[in-house]
């Protein structure tokens, strides 16, 4: 059984029992596939959403890249770029991601479904701090420039977590979400009046 055909299996029957699957035999026997096709793929139904999650992190990136006008974007715009169409792409899934985002038990986020959506996104905000740092728009700080990516991390998480308690009409308010926390983030990426402090402090007390 193809595994996209899984996936789309799976989303059908939280959807319409809410619920998870009593055990995997039952789930593939009752989509006309066998057992060991599902394990060829995944271990448990957990390992099934983050997979399902990750799909929708990295056809955000894909969309956003595939973009003309991507390229001319400034850092602060591909994140905004990245955040918004992350949420329209959730929102043609969005009962499905509201009850695996809350139905995570005792699983913390880091080993939960967005175990692996972490990584796909940790690897594309790291080229962007990478850029931002280039292009100045982002300071390098010692000791501080590699936690960028693991910082952005978490405000992911709370955008997400923000969207699905959204009551909003239109989700207008994960929109203001959105712009405000990315536009506080990079206030405290670029720099401010500490950096030039210390730049200045430094140029002082150097020798030629």
């Amino acid at each position: 059984m193809d595994i996209k055909d899984i996936k789309a299996s799976y989303i059908d029957y939280v959807l319409q029992n809410n619920k998870r699957p009593e055990s995997i035999y039952l789930f593939m026997k009752n989509i006309g596939g066998e057992e060991k096709a599902f394990y060829e793929h995944y271990t448990t139904f957990y390992d099934l959403e983050a997979a399902i999650w990750s799909d929708i992190f990295k056809e955000t990136i894909e969309k956003i890249q595939q973009e003309q006008v991507y390229e001319g974007y400034t850092v602060r715009e591909k994140v905004l770029s990245f955040y918004f169409t992350l949420i329209e792409n959730l929102k043609a899934v969005r009962s499905f991601a509201t009850f695996s985002f809350k139905n995570q038990k005792d699983f913390p986020l880091d080993g939960g479904v967005l175990k692996e959506s972490k990584q796909v996104f940790h690897d594309f905000i790291s080229q962007l701090i990478t850029e931002g740092v280039y292009t100045g728009e982002i300071a390098d700080r010692t000791f501080l420039t590699e936690r960028y990516a693991g910082a952005i991390w978490w405000e992911t998480v709370f955008i997400i977590r923000f969207w699905i308690h959204d009551n909003s009409k239109n989700f207008e308010r994960t929109d203001a979400a959105i712009e405000k926390s990315v536009n506080l983030a990079f206030d405290f990426l670029g720099k401010n009046i500490a950096d030039a402090t210390f730049d200045f402090v430094k140029f002082l007390f150097s020798r030629n």
